[in-house]
């Protein structure tokens, strides 16, 4: 299940605690973002753990935060650094990809 989270926050708990998380920067603006939610929804249903979204506004400070090129963007970190990212057309493969290598480096 997933929590959103505003990125501050996000920056604390991947960077400064260090938490690993797997995140979806999207924004309500984006076709493609809409298009991708309900398969993000029905994926992070049954995973247990650290899962967020980010809301990304069209000029908003997430882009140069965060070295984002495109939304839906979803991004593993793990020990206060990234340590994985897919955009664009995001496959339930990819997901697992993620989540897989960030519980391995957890």
């Amino acid at each position: 299940m997933t929590s959103k989270i505003d990125s501050r926050e996000l920056a604390k708990r991947v960077r400064t605690d260090r938490e690993p998380a797997l995140v979806l920067f999207s924004g309500e603006w984006c076709k493609d973002c809409r298009a991708f939610k309900p398969k993000w929804d029905e994926w992070t249903a049954v995973r247990a753990g650290p899962i967020y979204t980010v809301e990304v506004g069209r000029a908003g400070r997430e882009w140069k935060e965060w070295s984002l090129d495109e939304i839906p963007t979803v991004a593993a970190f793990s020990g206060g650094s990234e340590a994985g990212r897919v955009h664009g057309v995001i496959t339930k493969e990819d997901l697992e990809s993620l989540w897989k290598g960030k519980l391995r480096m957890a």
